[in-house]
C-alpha cells in the first residue's frame, strides 16, 4: 500500500433525504448542501435518454465521446481536439494530479477551496501550499500564490468562482497571473460554477490560444443539473491533452452520459432560464444577509458562504426543520445552496431567527 494513503479519510457524502425525513419526522427536505441544481435537468435530456436503443447496454460506448466533443466545440468555439472527458470533474482532477505530481513536487491552491486538490496531492505525496484568500472580500491573493511557487511547483489550482466562498476573479486578473507563471508550472482553472456568473465572457478558455501551460476544467453537474450522470470536461493544449489521455480509462463515459450531455448542452434556452432563476434568488438572499448584518462574501455561484457564531448549531437548526446545508467546512462559516423560492424563504426565516437569538 502507498504510505500516502494511510492518513486519507474517505469522502463523507450527504445523508440521504429519506434518512433525514425519518430521523426528524419530516415530509419535505430541501437538499441545499451539495450545490446541486434544484430546478433539474432540461426535459430534452430525459427525451434523449429514452431514445437510446435497447441494445446499447451490451456494447461499449464511443470511447472518444465524439458527439459530446462536437457539441462543446460548437458551444465554446474551441477546437474539438482540445477536449477531454471524465466521469465527473473529479476524475479529471485525479488524472491531472497523477500526470504532474510526485513526492518531490508541490501544488499551490487558494484557501479555502475545493478539497479534492489537496486529497489528490496527498495521494501522490506532493506538498500542498494553501494561500488564504483576502479576509475582507474573499478574493484570491495572486501575489501570495506567486510567492509560494518555487522550482518544485508543478500545479496551481484556481477555482473560479471559488468554492466555498463563491467569489469570482476577472479573467484579466487570471491572465496577468498566468503571464507571471513559470512556463513549466501548469495553471488549472476549475470553472465548475462559471455558468452562474453574470459576465459570460469571463471564462479562461480564450487564454488557451496563447498559453500552453493552462488547463480549463468544467462540469455538467451544476448549472446543467446532471450531477447523477457524472460528466466533466477539460480543454488544454495538445501535449498536456496527450499525457492525460494516455492514463484515462477507456470508455469512461457511457452512452447515457454522452447522450444526456449533448442534450443538455444543446438546450441553452433552458440553461439560461435556470441561471436567471438562481441569480434572482441569490440577489434576494444577499439582501436578507445585508438586513441581518451578517458577514458574507459576494457570490457569483448557486450558493452562499456567510459567517455566524456557530455554523454547526445553525446547520442543525436548519436540518431539524427540513433544510440540509453544509455546516462542516468551517466552525463559523456556513455554505448553503440556492434552492427553490419556497425553500429559500424557509431557510432565510430559520437563519434570521438564529441570528436574532444569538445576538441577545
Amino acid at each position: 500500500m502507498k504510505p500516502t494513503i494511510k492518513n486519507i479519510q474517505p469522502y463523507v457524502a450527504e445523508a440521504p433525504v429519506q434518512a433525514i425525513q425519518q430521523a426528524y419526522h419530516l415530509d419535505h427536505i430541501a437538499r441545499l448542501s451539495a450545490n446541486e441544481n434544484v430546478y433539474g435537468a432540461s426535459p430534452k435530456v430525459y427525451e434523449a435518454l429514452q431514445q437510446l436503443n435497447q441494445d446499447v447496454l451490451n456494447y461499449y460506448p464511443d470511447g472518444n465521446a465524439n458527439d459530446l466533443r462536437q457539441a462543446l466545440s460548437q458551444l465554446t468555439g474551441i477546437a474539438d481536439e482540445k477536449f477531454l472527458f471524465g466521469n465527473g470533474a473529479d476524475e479529471l482532477i485525479s488524472l491531472i494530479s497523477r500526470v504532474f505530481l510526485t513526492s518531490d513536487s508541490n501544488i499551490v491552491i487558494q484557501a479555502p477551496t475545493f478539497g479534492a486538490y489537496r486529497t489528490e496531492a496527498n495521494i501522490e505525496g506532493a506538498e500542498v501550499r494553501a494561500i488564504p484568500v483576502f479576509e475582507q472580500n474573499g478574493h484570491t491573493d495572486f501575489s501570495g500564490m506567486l510567492d509560494a511557487i518555487d522550482e518544485k511547483t508543478s500545479l496551481v489550482w484556481l477555482v473560479n468562482p471559488n468554492n466555498p466562498t463563491g467569489v469570482f476573479e476577472p479573467v484579466t486578473d487570471i491572465e496577468n497571473f498566468l503571464n507571471q507563471l513559470p512556463s513549466d508550472v501548469v495553471l488549472v482553472v476549475d470553472e465548475a460554477y462559471y455558468d452562474f456568473v453574470n459576465n459570460q465572457k469571463a471564462t479562461a478558455l480564450p487564454l488557451l490560444a496563447t498559453h500552453d501551460n493552462l488547463i480549463v476544467v468544467r462540469t455538467l453537474s451544476k448549472a446543467y443539473g446532471l450531477a447523477n450522470l457524472r460528466i466533466g470536461w477539460l480543454a488544454t493544449n495538445a501535449t498536456i491533452h496527450r499525457d492525460i489521455n494516455a492514463i484515462r480509462a477507456p470508455y469512461n463515459l457511457s452512452s447515457y452520459q454522452i447522450a444526456g450531455g449533448v442534450a443538455a448542452i444543446e438546450d441553452q434556452d433552458y440553461l439560461q432560464k435556470v441561471v436567471a432563476g438562481i441569480q434572482d434568488e441569490r440577489t434576494k438572499w444577499l439582501a436578507v444577509l445585508d438586513s441581518l448584518n451578517v458577514p458574507y462574501y459576494v457570490s457569483d455561484t448557486n450558493f452562499l458562504w456567510f459567517k455566524v457564531a456557530d455554523a454547526k448549531r445553525l446547520g442543525e437548526q436548519l436540518l431539524s426543520q427540513g433544510v440540509q446545508v453544509n455546516s462542516r467546512l468551517n466552525p463559523q462559516w456556513i455554505r448553503i445552496a440556492i434552492g427553490l423560492p419556497e425553500d429559500n424563504l424557509l431557510a432565510q426565516k430559520i437563519t434570521s431567527k438564529y441570528i436574532h437569538t444569538a445576538a441577545q
